[in-house]
């Protein structure tokens, strides 16, 4: 196991990693038998990704060496109207870079941990950034469903177009989770591509969870995550902090990407096949979300913040993790019982509604799941 002082993470990343325990001081620990995203393929539709070529071969960012598994560029040629395959895909801007790091920085002795440190990225370049050029867009989907990819993330806004919809469409019923940005103009509109039905879109809060001024609302939000104050790696081995909606959807595409490598739940089952599908984890995200807002769902949050903590548990309620949900876990609960973060007694773990308290709700959930055990 290795240890990572919270000052060190980003914030969000102890309140979605869906694998972890706590030591007597309340550090962040890994542990390395845990889901961490396995076997998940994820399109990082951006900027590429920093690397250094030696002979052909490229070295990534220390905390993203273990986890790039490829990439391509995509240039849109404006007078021939045609978009050519590129083999370059390195980030000469450092968005791409930054948005990988939050999903995927690796379990290592150095830097920070991503909300899903053992995914697959391919980083998936739009040559015509920072002006994005939806047939750009359109060819890096196309790839992504060809090659088999399970989740695509899009932290920018470009224009409307027809092309994009239907390529945002086309992917969604190939059964792939697309997940994109809600823009940062504090406007009540979501940026594009956000803002198609097949697109999963995301809103950016602050660590209390009150949500960014400069977040986009509107009808089309679905979900929040943590995009204030973020840490993440950065050109030259580097690492910098940022705002942005741009960097909570990682955040809920790591928590995807739990939920994917995860043992299926039958009571979201569609087609029984063994497999999540992106229809049972986006159920799974509505049912477990951590209501922000005035009702069950609202325009400035969605339905919530996404739950990676509790949508993992098998069964509900599994504290500590040995597929049971028993005595063991009703003592974390009980012992923590009333306590609130910063308090002695506080134990992250017996928060499973993640509310910051612990409190009668922890005690139904014990409740209501005694005795299952993981089947």
């Amino acid at each position: 196991m290795i240890v990572y002082g919270s000052e060190v993470l980003p914030w969000g990343v102890e309140r979605l990693h869906a694998q972890c325990v706590w030591d007597n001081n309340r550090d962040f620990i890994v542990d390395e038998g845990a889901n961490a995203g396995q076997n998940v393929t994820v399109a990082v539709i951006d900027t590429g990704v920093d690397y250094t070529n030696y002979t052909g071969h490229p070295v990534y960012h220390p905390d993203l060496r273990g986890n790039i598994a490829g990439g391509l560029g995509f240039r849109y040629k404006w007078q021939e109207n045609v978009t050519v395959e590129v083999g370059d895909y390195d980030d000469e801007i450092g968005h791409g870079t930054f948005v990988a790091g939050v999903i995927a920085a690796a379990d290592n002795d150095v830097g920070l941990l991503g909300a899903a440190p053992k995914v697959e990225i391919y980083a998936l370049k739009l040559c015509s950034s920072p002006v994005v050029a939806p047939q750009e867009v359109v060819a890096a989907i196309e790839w992504a469903v060809d090659n088999g990819i399970r989740i695509i993330l899009m932290s920018f806004g470009c224009a409307n177009s027809s092309v994009l919809l239907e390529a945002c469409n086309y992917a969604y019923n190939e059964g792939v989770l697309l997940i994109a940005a809600a823009g940062n103009a504090g406007a009540n509109a979501m940026d594009y591509p956000a803002r198609y039905s097949s697109v999963t879109a995301v809103g950016a809060v602050y660590p209390n969870d009150t949500l960014w001024e400069w977040s986009n609302t509107g009808p089309e939000l679905d979900y929040v995550a943590p995009g204030v104050n973020i840490t993440s790696t950065s050109l030259n081995d580097g690492y910098a902090v940022y705002n942005g909606t741009s960097f909570a959807v990682p955040h809920v595409a790591g928590a995807a990407a739990l939920v994917m490598a995860s043992k299926t739940d039958w009571d979201y089952e569609l087609n029984y096949d063994g497999v999540w599908q992106n229809l049972e984890v986006l159920q799974m995200f509505q049912d477990w979300a951590l209501d922000l807002g005035p009702d069950e769902w609202d325009q400035e949050y969605g339905f919530g913040l996404v739950n990676a903590w509790r949508s993992c548990q098998r069964p509900q309620g599994d504290i500590n993790n040995d597929l049971r949900c028993n005595i063991l876990d009703a003592i974390v609960v009980g012992n923590a019982f009333g306590s609130r973060p910063g308090s002695p007694r506080w134990d992250p773990r017996a928060d499973l509604d993640i509310n910051n308290a612990v409190n009668i709700l922890d005690s139904i959930i014990i409740a209501e799941n005694f005795g299952k055990v993981d089947p």
